[in-house]
């Protein structure tokens, strides 16, 4: 794949010669370790949230070296793009390149973007999708990693999937609460669809019929536990508390007292046009009006659970809703020590001077 023609005149007699060196090194002795930040596969799994100025970009079949050195500059992978195809020029590499996904980090040197495409598209990687996010924050991610966009996403989550668990969900009901958050494998060939049957089928493995039957014990279809812990796993910042928040909140529903959940609120401001734009997914500082707002998921208006699910719940909260804490408690606040704890009482008396005590805490008064 020839470049296109370009007189290597144009190029500086001083970035000329360090090209040269670079690419006279870069073929005898290759990169040097201290200088590659190794953008590819690491032991460690990494977040779905990527890296600051970590990218994924795809190379489309059929690409020349000289289409791929101006996408790369578009994507602002690399500032020197004359340094970066002469590089390429002198290690033979102009006419070997391969079309695929690859994974780089802004800034990188050009002898580094070089040492990348020669190694080919990424190998397989693995992505975590962290508990308790929405399916269109799972959305942003993928497209922020270059495995789907949010259009072939959107699209993936409209298709009707087949699998006996998704039976007890209302008529209309989305895929929200089933995309089992935990670890996933993907390579250039993982698409929109295969990464949401991916999701589902891992649901399917670990929510066991145990559980399910756990579920139905407390007079609760599926639908209703994995409504209820996504409540939970938004609630509890603190894992070992999800026993005790799903505690409070079956207490509640069956004294038919509201749950008065605020992620709840959240899911519903959100729901309102032109709001994720303004206070992202989930508004940080609910007001009154919000408390206020009609819709069916807001549970400070509205006994019961809401309609559905407003996150996609881990499997330890699912376990929490199915067998909660043997505790009488019917409320909690945030704990004065900052921490992300709870204070849990049993009567109203004993939280409001709970209440008391957070508002005395500097998280409470925003330091």
């Amino acid at each position: 794949m020839p470049r296109s023609a370009r007189s290597r005149s144009t190029v500086g007699l001083a970035v000329y010669t360090t090209v040269v060196l670079a690419a006279l090194a870069f073929m005898l002795y290759g990169v040097p370790s201290v200088l590659a930040s190794n953008v590819r596969d690491r032991a460690a799994p990494r977040s779905a949230v990527p890296a600051n100025g970590a990218m994924s970009i795809e190379v489309p079949q059929g690409s020349s070296a000289e289409q791929i050195v101006v996408l790369l500059e578009k994507s602002g992978v690399v500032k020197d793009g004359q340094a970066l195809r002469a590089l390429l020029d002198f290690a033979g590499l102009s006419s070997k390149l391969q079309a695929g996904r690859y994974r780089f980090t802004t800034d990188l040197p050009p002898a580094e973007i070089v040492r990348v495409l020669a190694g080919g598209p990424n190998r397989p990687q693995v992505i975590t999708f962290r508990e308790g996010l929405r399916n269109e924050e799972l959305g942003d991610l993928l497209q922020k990693e270059g495995i789907a966009t949010r259009a072939d996403w959107d699209t993936a989550l409209a298709t009707p999937q087949q699998a006996t668990f998704l039976s007890s969900r209302p008529e209309g009901a989305s895929l929200l609460g089933y995309l089992l958050p935990a670890t996933y494998a993907f390579d250039e060939k993982t698409t929109a669809t295969s990464m949401t049957q991916a999701m589902l089928d891992a649901f399917g493995k670990q929510v066991t019929p145990e559980m399910i039957a756990a579920g139905k014990n407390r007079g609760m279809t599926l639908h209703q536990v994995i409504t209820l812990a996504s409540i939970v796993e938004r609630e509890a910042a603190n894992a070992t508390e999800r026993p005790l928040i799903a505690a409070v909140f079956i207490n509640r529903l069956v004294q038919d007292i509201p749950l008065q959940a605020d992620p709840t609120v959240q899911f519903a401001v959100s729901r309102v046009p032109g709001n994720v734009e303004k206070f992202g997914y989930w508004k940080p500082g609910l007001t009154q009006a919000d408390l206020g707002l009609q819709s069916p998921y807001n549970t400070y208006l509205n006994r019961g659970l809401p309609p559905g699910p407003i996150a996609n719940p881990g499997v330890e909260s699912i376990k929490a809703v199915v067998n909660p804490a043997g505790v009488n408690y019917l409320y909690f606040v945030a704990s004065p020590a900052c921490n992300g704890t709870h204070l849990f009482a049993a009567t109203l008396d004993q939280h409001n001077a709970n209440v008391a005590k957070f508002q005395t805490a500097p998280c409470a008064k925003g330091n």
